[in-house]
């Protein structure tokens, strides 16, 4: 009798799960559209059109990518350059962001080149050539450009030498130097922790703090023990509600406007992120929502060169229907609509949260990594 009802249990189960899934098949199967690369640097097709709609009637656009890669940055090209936006919010910190735009609008092209050369990895995300042409791009359309993170951890002497060339007090130029030294001869060493990382860089900062300054160095400074304590904290929560805190603090600014957000995909979802809290994506749903307006969330996934569909296993009944090299766009709402409903239950977490999270998934065919600029 237990052996009979255990078979029964057994195939309940796996007729459960077959149910479930041919559900979830079908709704991709009828949600999904194409596009694919034109010669304009944009896209063509009916997922693109589908996109570009629902692109023009959202006040916030918010991108969840995979970092480090040529793709995201030319479909956000393409979105830029066939849709106004008045503000573009982007995962690395303010003064990097304005020191870049300063360069970008003063320096000749081989000075822009030198710079970036110099910079390296000073330069966060940008220092990549497709993300630093898309930042570019940005700049040429006089669109508003926040920064929502707290300061890199190589960004250090970028900043200080910045700070340097603003600085009126004889003494803080000193330190400065002494600092931009410092830090350079950490990397020398190879040093198996960071110069902001450092009692000397922390002695030094309080130092600058006892100086008569101006208002800009003392703000810069401040968000450098700040983003100190972050990276030794190390404690995601905090890194997330400082970046909101930025958001949030800029709100008057942008919620009236019409916003792209990028960031890494963790932070883009509308309800709880990839990383069990509520993230920046979260934060701007109910601020639009709030403001009767819309937010529209779109993530962005990709083959690697040299591997295989099987290597995004979570994704493989949306990979199903994969046939070409287009990129494919599926609409998630369906599939949202059919969890809330308890018709669909879905097979891990975090697949789970990204169907609730986000509105689309774009997958592109192959992803390639983007070129870096000096060290």
């Amino acid at each position: 009798m237990k052996k009979t009802k255990l078979i029964i249990l057994t195939l309940f189960i796996a007729n459960f799960s077959y149910a479930q899934t041919t559900l979830m098949d079908s709704l991709i199967q009828k949600n999904y559209s194409t596009f694919k690369k034109n010669n304009n640097n944009a896209f063509e097709g009916k997922g693109w059109t589908t996109l570009q709609d629902e692109i023009s009637k959202s006040n916030s656009v918010l991108l969840g990518e995979q970092h480090f890669t040529n793709e995201v940055p030319y479909f956000t090209n393409a979105i830029i350059n066939n849709t106004k936006f008045d503000n573009y919010i982007l995962e690395i910190d303010q003064y990097t962001i304005n020191t870049i735009s300063t360069k970008i609008k003063s320096l000749s092209p081989a000075e822009l080149d030198k710079f970036r050369n110099e910079s390296g990895s000073a330069l966060s995300f940008l220092q990549g050539e497709s993300e630093f042409d898309l930042f570019k791009n940005i700049v040429q359309h006089n669109i508003k450009l926040y920064g929502a993170d707290q300061i890199n951890i190589f960004s250090d002497r970028l900043l200080l030498s910045e700070l340097s060339k603003q600085s009126k007090n004889a003494k803080a130029k000193e330190i400065y130097k002494q600092m931009i030294d410092n830090s350079a001869a950490y990397d020398t060493k190879k040093n198996t922790t960071f110069y902001l990382l450092s009692d000397d860089c922390l002695a030094k900062m309080n130092a600058l703090s006892t100086l008569n300054l101006s208002a800009n160095e003392k703000e810069q400074l401040e968000e450098l023990k700040l983003s100190r304590e972050l990276y030794l904290n190390r404690i995601h929560r905090l890194r997330v509600q400082y970046m909101k805190h930025l958001v949030f603090e800029k709100l008057p600014e942008w919620k009236d406007k019409k916003n792209l957000f990028k960031f890494g995909a963790n932070h883009m979802p509308k309800g709880e992120s990839l990383m069990e809290v509520f993230d920046i994506g979260n934060l701007v749903s109910n601020i639009e929502e709030a403001n009767y307006r819309k937010s529209l969330h779109i993530m962005l996934i990709g083959k690697q060169q040299g591997k295989t569909l099987a290597d995004l296993d979570q994704y493989k009944s949306f990979l199903t229907v994969v046939k070409d090299d287009n990129w494919y766009a599926y609409d998630l709402r369906p599939l949202k609509q059919a969890i809330s409903k308890n018709k669909l239950k879905v097979d891990g977490l975090k697949l789970e949260r990204i169907i609730k999270g986000y509105d689309y998934l774009v997958f592109i065919p192959e992803v390639t990594k983007d070129t870096e600029r000096g060290e």
